[in-house]
């Protein structure tokens, strides 16, 4: 009896082994069960294009304040303010009477002089003639001779008076310096105004400045690119955004300071764009694009791949099956990929998707 009752319980704990070392078939699916996953190939190395945007802002090329440069009444104006003015055209005039008297009388002045320097010629002329003859006395040729040279000398002198009146008269009518916007005037016609008197500013807008600044940083990688290319960074092609619409020209980066500044990081820049329409303003808030450069052997990588751990960026490439975390240092952006310095290989196999699911070493299986 106790035999067989010992027999039943060695049969039974059999039989309870047996059960609890047979796997457990949900517990099998979980451990062999890969995870589905897009994936982006690393291409070969190389070449790729790449651009800087920054926020910028235009400004004059140039400001000229209109003085009056003689005196007198302000007779007209002939521009409305706001109105763009071409070079040379007539802004004023200042009462021209007492400067076109001077000017009549420093003509018939000189007039007068010519008559007194033909005469004191034909004295002389005659004097040196007795003179050598032994007429005329030695006293009498050099009375003549300094007769002729004082008339010479005041004919000269009769000539740049005629001139000074001249310019005189010619300044009563007051022409912009410069192409570009007449801004308010700031003497009313009719007022009494002083060689010196600021009667209007004209500012040049075409060509315009558009002003801005490039992180140190940039400015070393532009650096770097331009002389991989053996360019300069002048020679970039400079597109200008107006409220995210393209403007129709193009330009170029006409200085760059030589000094970082130390509160920003940064140096400022400048470049040049024609604006014959008048379409950009001084002032304006606008956003410039360089383009034209490219990084040499460069490997990218779609920036949705990208994750952020605490020791730095990585991604998951998969190897022999599994996902496989690779920290990589990156570089700068490429459209939407970034480039990477270091971490990748070409023939890499980097997941796309399914980032927030993945852990090291979890089985995967490449979809896409």
């Amino acid at each position: 009896m106790a035999g067989s009752l010992k027999g039943l319980i060695f049969l039974i704990f059999v039989v309870l082994a047996a059960c609890s070392s047979k796997p457990d078939p949900q517990k099998k699916s979980l451990q062999v069960q890969a995870l589905d996953v897009t994936v982006f190939r690393v291409y070969e190395k190389r070449d790729i294009s790449f651009e800087l945007q920054y926020p910028a802002r235009t400004k004059s090329i140039s400001r000229v304040n209109v003085a009056a440069r003689v005196g007198g009444i302000l007779r007209e104006r002939y521009f409305k303010e706001g109105q763009f003015v071409n070079q040379d055209a007539l802004l004023f005039k200042i009462e021209p009477d007492i400067y076109q008297a001077e000017y009549d009388s420093a003509k018939a002045q000189v007039e007068q002089a010519i008559a007194e320097l033909n005469r004191a010629e034909r004295d002389w002329q005659r004097i040196k003639a007795s003179y050598e003859d032994r007429v005329a006395s030695e006293q009498q040729r050099d009375a003549a001779l300094s007769a002729y040279e004082q008339a010479k000398a005041m004919l000269e002198a009769s000539k740049a008076r005629l001139k000074q009146a001249e310019i005189n008269l010619k300044y009563t009518d007051v022409r912009a310096p410069i192409s570009g916007i007449a801004g308010a005037r700031l003497v009313d016609a009719g007022n009494m105004v002083n060689p010196g008197t600021v009667l209007v500013t004209i500012t040049g807008i075409d060509p315009i400045y558009v002003e801005f600044s490039i992180p140190d940083t940039d400015l070393h990688k532009l650096s770097r690119a331009a002389v991989q290319q053996s360019s300069k960074i002048k020679s970039l092609k400079a597109e200008l955004f107006v409220d995210d619409i393209p403007y129709i020209h193009t330009g170029h980066i006409d200085f760059i300071d030589s000094v970082i500044d130390e509160k920003t990081s940064s140096v400022n820049v400048r470049a040049v764009f024609s604006n014959p329409q008048g379409e950009l303003i001084p002032g304006q808030f606008v956003r410039i694009k360089l383009s034209g450069l490219q990084i040499k052997k460069a490997i990218t990588v779609p920036q949705k791949a990208v994750l952020q751990t605490p020791l730095g960026t990585a991604v998951y490439v998969v190897q022999d099956g599994k996902a496989v975390i690779r920290n990589i240092k990156l570089g700068d952006r490429a459209g939407q990929d970034f480039i990477v310095e270091e971490g990748l290989k070409p023939g890499d196999m980097v997941i796309m998707d399914n980032l927030m699911k993945l852990r090291p070493e979890m089985p995967v299986k490449i979809v896409q």
